[in-house]
């Protein structure tokens, strides 16, 4: 006689149902899946120097958990961590494939590729400092000037580094004009 096992796993939003079957005088095996790798980079494209926040918190393991994450920037260099930051340099444009490999802890691993370009010309400036001096809402005129310099400093990884959006909702100094 034959024991058949069952497992509904739900992955990214599709529904698995895996099938298993083993003699009733043996113990069932325990099968370990594979873990889903998944990451953002924001931005994905912009002039040289070109600094890229990575991401991969979106990975997961339907039955365990991620134990590793491992990036690896496609020009030579690499890290390790859930984020990360990574700045690329070009003379001409260039396309990167950065990479990111997920262990879980079984071992099994899954990896994920996406596209960074680095365009070369005229970049145009920084909105603001995000590493220079405390800003605070009453350095803007606009709400506009302190979105954008919000934004810039969360694609550069740095976050809401001058606590501009005190409510948490995306939107930087919502009183300004």
């Amino acid at each position: 006689m034959r024991t058949r096992l069952w497992a509904l796993v739900i992955v990214g939003g599709a529904i698995l149902l895996t099938a298993a079957s083993c003699p009733s005088d043996s113990p069932p095996s325990v099968v370990n899946l594979a873990p889903v790798a998944s990451f953002i980079r924001t931005p994905s494209s912009r002039g040289s120097p070109l600094g890229v926040f990575f991401d991969g918190s979106a990975s997961s393991d339907p039955d365990g958990s991620i134990v590793s994450y491992q990036w690896s920037f496609g020009d030579g260099n690499s890290a390790s961590g859930v984020t990360t930051t990574h700045t690329y340099t070009a003379t001409t444009e260039q396309s990167f494939t950065a990479t990111l490999i997920v262990t879980d802890n079984g071992g099994e691993t899954a990896s994920v590729s996406r596209t960074v370009t680095v365009s070369v010309g005229r970049t145009p400036p920084a909105p603001c400092n995000c590493a220079g001096p405390d800003l605070n809402c009453s350095d803007f005129a606009t709400h506009a000037a302190a979105q954008a310099c919000f934004d810039y400093c969360r694609q550069q990884g740095y976050g809401d580094v001058f606590r501009l959006d005190g409510d948490n909702d995306g939107s930087a100094c919502e009183s300004l004009p």
